[in-house]
């Protein structure tokens, strides 16, 4: 059993302690003594009183007592765990495209998985599932983060922590070095104890120099930037297109590793559903760069945001089709202005040029940094589960049945009062 506010217990007692000192000051009234002078005093209602140190009211004091111990109870939260030396496992299963072999990966993570443990699939974000939801698992071409998989292993250890004695951590991944943000070294530093990690075969990179082809001419604004890259082929694996999308271009968007870059140089060429109004913006970011510029903002895209406005709305989104991909990009240039000439467009467009789902780092995190993420010789493997309760959300079932014991004794305490003030 644990408490949720201990320190009302020590509250509880102290009141207890000095409802039983008061207890122990009590005050009587003299003995009556027949004097021979008496019949000269005059007859009045006796009101001396005398102290004495000894115990009075006993029952009382018990009632008393019993209260303030119930109350004092009731707000300390008792927790009754059912745990008797059971240990929960939790096993996080990386699912990104930086494992090689996800087939690998859910043997690995079977080969751990028990009974009644919690497993925790994740990429960029995380989600938990059953045991017995395993093969269901699949690899997401999504970029890894340790620091999804270990926050919601820690949501998952605090909500479980009741049932068990002792909690594991597991992780099943290449440990790959795009999957660490800045916010990983502190997620991991909540969890008290250390993390077995079981490697899996990391995916290689897919590191590569575009060769862009396109339709459009070379006085094209877009085609004009990317020349001065030196990218611009007659034929390559990621294509332009500067008008609407012909049936050509989505078959050739199916091979494996073919980009298609759908970049209407004006309404006509979209066929993109349209904004509700249309307004102007003044800046748009990628992951590679961004343009600071006056933009008008034609169109609403809806997929997978490779692109943004500055105000966080979708500029370019990517669409899987087959082996490949097309990328929509909702950017309007103007066809006589320099920008796409200058360094700042070159950087921005790199990640359009990039494979589909973005570049792919190879190689693992070094091994300090993974040193640092398992924990050292001074962590135990096995984590008490009383230190991962979340007490500030947990409650207690029996609060509730204490506070009406409580009152309930309170009631009794009054009307013992008023039966001792009764004259006999």
């Amino acid at each position: 059993m644990t408490w949720l506010l201990p320190s009302a217990l020590a509250i509880a007692g102290v009141s207890a302690l000095v409802a039983t000192a008061l207890h122990f000051i009590a005050r009587s009234r003299p003995l009556a003594e027949s004097l021979p002078t008496a019949r000269f005093v005059p007859h009045r209602p006796v009101r001396a009183r005398a102290r004495s140190i000894a115990l009075s009211d006993v029952l009382l004091l018990v009632v008393r007592t019993a209260a303030v111990l119930a109350l004092g109870a009731a707000v300390a939260g008792p927790v009754f765990a059912g745990a008797r030396g059971r240990v929960r496992r939790i096993v996080a299963l990386d699912r990104s495209r930086d494992v090689g072999d996800m087939r690998e990966a859910r043997d690995s993570a079977r080969a751990v998985l028990h009974a009644g443990d919690v497993l925790i699939a994740f990429d960029s974000v995380a989600a938990p599932r059953g045991s017995d939801a395993l093969d269901s698992v699949t690899s997401i071409d999504a970029v890894g983060s340790l620091s999804a998989g270990f926050a919601a292993a820690m949501r998952a250890a605090a909500r479980l922590s009741s049932d068990a004695d002792s909690m594991e951590l597991v992780l099943v991944s290449p440990i790959g070095a795009e999957e660490i943000d800045e916010a990983t070294s502190r997620i991991r530093a909540e969890w008290p104890g250390r993390i077995h990690v079981v490697p899996v075969r990391a995916a290689p990179g897919n590191a590569r120099t575009a060769r862009v082809e396109s339709a459009a001419g070379a006085n094209d604004v877009v085609i004009a930037g990317l020349s001065l890259m030196g990218v611009v082929h007659s034929v390559g694996d990621v294509r332009i297109a500067r008008g609407r999308l012909t049936a050509s271009d989505s078959v050739w968007a199916r091979d494996t590793g073919h980009v298609l870059v759908h970049w209407p140089a004006n309404d006509s060429a979209a066929g993109w559903q349209p904004r509700p109004a249309i307004d102007a913006i003044g800046g748009v970011t990628s992951a590679s760069g961004t343009l600071v510029g006056r933009f008008p903002r034609a169109w609403a895209l809806h997929g997978n945001a490779i692109v943004r406005w500055a105000d966080g709305e979708a500029a370019a989104v990517e669409h899987a089709v087959g082996g490949g991909c097309i990328r929509d990009v909702g950017i309007v240039l103007d066809p006589v202005s320099d920008l796409t000439l200058r360094a700042p467009f070159r950087r921005f467009v790199a990640r359009l040029l990039e494979p589909c789902g973005g570049t792919r780092r190879s190689g693992r995190a070094d091994s300090a940094l993974i040193a640092s993420l398992v924990g050292g010789a001074r962590f135990a493997a096995l984590v008490p589960a009383a230190m991962l309760r979340d007490r500030a959300s947990q409650s207690s079932s029996w609060s509730p049945w204490l506070l009406v014991l409580g009152a309930a004794l309170l009631l009794t305490e009054m009307a013992a009062r008023k039966m001792e003030k009764r004259p006999a």
